[in-house]
């Protein structure tokens, strides 16, 4: 199995797409840091004044503007928390910082999935396309290591994708931005208390694994049982970024809660815009992973018993 795995691997990095991949992933985060230090801009007051006029239009806000409660409660928080700064002499991040800069990195996450997706789909399909797979079959290796071995070196790019997209984000944050000053307040059940950053940070990427993970098995299995890269990419894509359309139009069905696009993006419950009413974490786990069977199940069925002469 770890020969087969190795020799994807090798094939994956032979082709010109997936260096492709890489060096855009590297030049998206060095540019987008590049133009927010460029076009960052230095506040010259101090942080006292700006938090006392903050104060001054949010109260203004609230008093002028007819807004309902949840409006209204916003706006409250922050001048609490601001009150709560001057009180306490505790001064805000002025500027981007390497904390905030690594919320990037989350943000591409989704930017990763298209990545691991776009390999996701063609590992099996291209091998029917290109007639390698007569190659590949007369191999004395069984099917289902040869499609094991291909479905995980779909993540294992994914998670070097992954690895990257961190690692570059960090050098770019710090060689930019450096630590930064200041610290981040938020109110919770009325009592101000310090952003735990690094806590919320990682939360929400070990969350976000859950839409790269069904999105990169459900590409494997359009790819495999359809051999095509296209359809497998062009629907997976689709799905994710109108998923919440989707599952809004049909939310007022009672069977929207068993769809997987409505628990693929588990930061919901981080968030808590809970999509479909009702919903738990333990019920999008459960949906994802009845899911991921189906998919399985249905991508080793589809190229073990179907006719794969090219």
């Amino acid at each position: 199995m770890l020969k087969l795995i190795q020799n994807e691997w090798m094939k994956l990095w032979h082709q010109k797409a997936t260096w492709a991949m890489l060096l855009i992933l590297i030049a998206v985060i060095v540019g987008f840091g590049g133009i927010n230090k460029y076009y960052s801009v230095k506040e010259t007051r101090d942080w006292q004044t700006i938090e006392k006029e903050n104060i001054a239009s949010n109260k203004q806000i609230i008093t002028e503007n007819n807004m309902n409660e949840a409006d209204a409660a916003y706006f409250q928080e922050q001048i609490t928390i601001s009150e709560y700064r001057l009180a306490h002499d505790i001064a805000p991040p002025q500027d981007a910082t390497f904390a905030s800069f690594m919320d990037f990195s989350v943000n591409l996450m989704t930017f990763v999935t298209l990545f691991a997706v776009i390999v996701a789909a063609g590992i099996v399909s291209s091998e029917f396309s290109t007639g390698t797979i007569k190659m590949l079959l007369t191999r004395p290796v069984s099917r289902t290591k040869i499609l094991t071995s291909k479905l995980l070196l779909s993540f294992l790019y994914g998670l070097f994708m992954l690895v990257v997209n961190f690692a570059v984000v960090a050098i770019v944050g710090l060689i930019l931005f450096g630590q930064g000053a200041g610290v981040q307040l938020e109110l919770v059940n009325g009592v101000v208390q310090e952003v735990d950053v690094w806590g919320d940070l990682f939360e929400k990427a070990y969350l976000s694994l859950g839409n790269f993970t069904i999105s990169i098995l459900f590409a494997f299995f359009i790819g495999s049982v359809f051999r095509s890269s296209a359809l497998a990419i062009g629907l997976t894509m689709f799905l994710s970024y109108m998923g919440t359309v989707i599952v809004l139009l049909l939310s007022k069905y009672s069977f929207a809660k068993y769809i997987w696009l409505a628990h693929a993006d588990l930061t919901q419950y981080q968030t808590g815009n809970i999509m479909i009413e009702g919903s738990t974490m333990t019920l999008s786990l459960t949906v994802l992973a009845v899911y991921a069977v189906i998919f399985l199940v249905a991508s080793y069925w589809s190229f073990s018993k179907r006719d794969v002469t090219a």
